[in-house]
């Protein structure tokens, strides 16, 4: 599973009119596989990030398939979570004529992998790092500045992933051995929920803005999408 961003696009006003008034984005499955394309758009609003594209596509293997995107923003960021590496995109921009105007990058966000510290953002969590420990099937937390050990938290059998959401708080750990996820209250550093998903999970990705935890079930073949705030499993996609 692969998470690209374009990255923030400027979008100057050119003769009266945006550069970019449309996004146009092609996948192509080059894989004999299906493949499933979450796609999140976002325009800048001084400093923050507003959501107005949530959409998902599933892609046959060998197939083409275009997408449109209202983009007459000052700033956006499109990005894109798919399910095979399989699977190429290519960006750009289209005035109002419907001409190419730019073509736009994509590159991966820095993803967050299994067995190494993360960084919690949240204001009470901001001193702490998190570290999985899957022999011990334990999450360590220790003090960001001088990495003293703080506590363990027991989590599921054989840790594997896991993920950050900066906004709430919350820490999810996949656990591989038990097929469950558990969610740890950053705050306090106690679990508050263990949510069951597909067979061996691996792979957390967090979307903070939304608010969702995306769950790569290697055994299953299978992405758990579990909803941040009431801990539960809002849909399976096949991978």
């Amino acid at each position: 599973m692969a998470i690209l961003t374009t990255g923030v696009i400027e979008n100057p006003t050119v003769a009266g009119q945006k550069q970019t008034a449309t996004l146009s984005v092609r996948y192509r499955n080059t894989g004999h596989l299906p493949a499933v394309i979450q796609i999140w758009g976002y325009y800048l609003q001084g400093s923050n990030k507003v959501e107005y594209v949530v959409d998902s596509i599933t892609l046959a293997s060998g197939v083409v398939k275009d997408t449109q995107h209202y983009a007459q923003f000052d700033a956006l960021e499109f990005r894109f979570m798919i399910t095979s590496q399989d699977v190429k995109l290519k960006v750009w921009g289209k005035n109002v004529s419907g001409t190419m105007t730019a073509i736009y990058p994509v590159r991966p966000v820095d993803p967050i992998s299994s067995g190494q510290i993360h960084e919690q953002g949240k204001k009470a969590t901001e001193n702490q790092l998190y570290a999985i420990h899957p022999e011990r099937n334990s999450v360590d937390v220790l003090d960001k500045s001088t990495r003293a050990p703080i506590m363990t938290i027991p989590v599921g059998i054989n840790p594997q992933g896991m993920g950050i959401n900066p906004l709430t708080g919350r820490v999810y750990v996949s656990n591989h051995g038990s097929n469950t996820v558990t969610v740890i209250d950053g705050s306090t550093n106690t679990v508050i929920a263990t949510v069951l998903v597909g067979a061996s999970p691996a792979e957390i990705r967090v979307d903070s803005k939304s608010n969702r935890i995306y769950v790569t079930n290697q055994g299953s073949g299978t992405v758990s999408v579990i909803n941040g705030t009431t801990h539960t499993v809002m849909s399976t996609l096949k991978k």
